[in-house]
């Protein structure tokens, strides 16, 4: 594997485990700030950016792993093994709100714009929620 990781993590103003559940493990949650559609079919799951009937990026990835209220861990189905991307929620005793943890891989010359674009997805977040 010859990809790097990269973590973010953001803290979101609710106090909701579920409204962030919800947002992370959800067609529609994921609809609001990850991709313009998203549909899950058994053990995966389908993004569409752009309009379905012009021009669009599709890509599917495999669910490995879904624990409620905790984490959604997913691959590429066209990426290398070993690698994944994970949406982690944790909560903070100090602020007493929740936390997203965001774990992805890329390329090292590809990191800053994978960067950009989980900039870019958590001002949608925040745009289309308020968290």
């Amino acid at each position: 594997m010859n990809k790097e990781k990269l973590y973010l993590e953001r803290e979101l103003k609710s106090r909701s485990e579920n409204i962030i559940w919800s947002l992370i493990s959800t067609e529609s949650g994921l609809q609001k700030w990850i991709a313009d559609n998203v549909s899950e079919d058994g053990d995966y799951m389908t993004f569409t950016w752009g309009d379905e009937w012009t021009t669009h990026e599709k890509r599917t990835a495999r669910i490995l792993s879904r624990v409620k209220n905790s984490h959604l861990r997913l691959h590429w189905e066209d990426d290398e093994e070993g690698t994944y991307w994970e949406f982690r929620m944790a909560y903070s005793d100090l602020t007493n709100d929740y936390i997203l943890q965001i774990t992805d891989f890329a390329d090292a010359e590809d990191m800053d714009a994978l960067r950009a674009i989980w900039e870019q997805n958590f001002e949608e977040l925040h745009r289309s929620t308020g968290l």
